[in-house]
């Protein structure tokens, strides 16, 4: 097992919603972000590929130039325990988010989210031995980032799987934001919304640019498998907002899934006993791995489609 941190550079000017490979573009708001992957055992610069999974992080952390929230979840040490490479990358650019007055841990699955997703996935194809077909998971906030990576098109996703995913801008970012109202003022910032004569924001879906996964119309033709997990107590996503998602995609004839825990919180990787027998590898770096439902069930919705 390896880590290689690297860094990437984005334009923040949020009047191209993505950047054209080979496209110069002049611009005073190249901004520079942070990613790593993390390669297993048998990775070999030469000869069969190595599968990567985009594991979209939470409001809860980040990645820095030199640690990251994903690379110490049990999902994603047992992904590579057996035989997966995983990425990350923050989404938000630090230098910019200060400028800003946005908090670093906010990146709400913004257009520079996925800019900088699109960036470091090109990155690590081109700099590692990796089939270019990929899975992608999130957690919580990264629910919208893995979300809106997919719905954008720019890069091969096989499936899609995500922890207690925020999916809709307004009725959870905007009206129920997380830890005292940050996502919303990163969504006020990014998005340039307008203020009220209170000095409050106001909601522009408009403005949004169809990065608001609950009213894009391309969900009616998703994409992928997708498969959530959610505890039916959570008091910080919703889970109702998480079943109209699933319920949607399948009116539409698409494949999706819902595993709801009857408690658990915002934490559904943590439900329930831990498993007597996994299915893969639990040994990662010398330790072994307290598998759950959820973490064992992740790994296998991504095992079964590697075919």
């Amino acid at each position: 097992m390896q880590t290689h941190r690297f860094s990437i550079f984005i334009d923040c000017d949020l009047s191209s919603t993505v950047d054209i490979p080979g496209k110069t573009h002049l611009s005073e708001e190249i901004y520079k972000d942070n990613g790593f992957i993390i390669l297993p055992d048998n990775y070999t610069p030469i000869g069969t590929p190595t599968r990567l999974v985009i594991n979209c992080h939470g409001a809860g952390g980040t990645v820095t130039t030199d640690d990251s929230q994903v690379e110490h979840q049990t999902l994603t040490q047992y992904l590579v325990a057996n035989g997966y490479a995983v990425m990350d990358v923050n989404g938000l650019p630090l230098e910019y988010a200060e400028k800003n007055g946005i908090d670093i841990r906010n990146n709400i699955g913004s257009p520079l989210a996925i800019k900088s997703y699109i960036k470091a996935y090109t990155y690590c194809i081109e700099n590692f031995n990796l089939y270019r077909e990929v899975f992608v998971h999130g957690g919580s906030m990264g629910g919208i980032s893995s979300t809106n990576l997919v719905l954008c098109g720019q890069i091969p996703v096989i499936a899609h799987s995500a922890f207690c995913p925020v999916l809709d801008t307004y009725n959870e970012i905007f009206l129920h934001p997380w830890s005292g109202g940050l996502p919303k003022t990163a969504l006020g910032k990014i998005y340039g919304l307008d203020m009220d004569e209170n000095g409050k924001y106001i909601y522009d879906e408009e403005k949004v640019m169809g990065f608001n996964p609950m009213k894009n119309p391309k969900v009616n033709s998703y994409p992928v498998p997708v498969k959530f997990w959610h505890c039916e107590d959570d008091a910080v996503v919703s889970v109702i907002i998480t079943r109209k998602f699933v319920d949607k995609i399948i009116a539409n004839n698409g494949e999706a899934y819902l595993r709801t825990f009857p408690h658990g919180g915002h934490e559904p990787q943590l439900a329930g006993e831990y498993i007597e027998k996994p299915c893969g590898n639990i040994i990662f770096n010398g330790t072994e791995l307290k598998i759950t439902p959820a973490v064992e069930e992740a790994f296998f919705w991504i095992k079964q489609f590697d075919k």
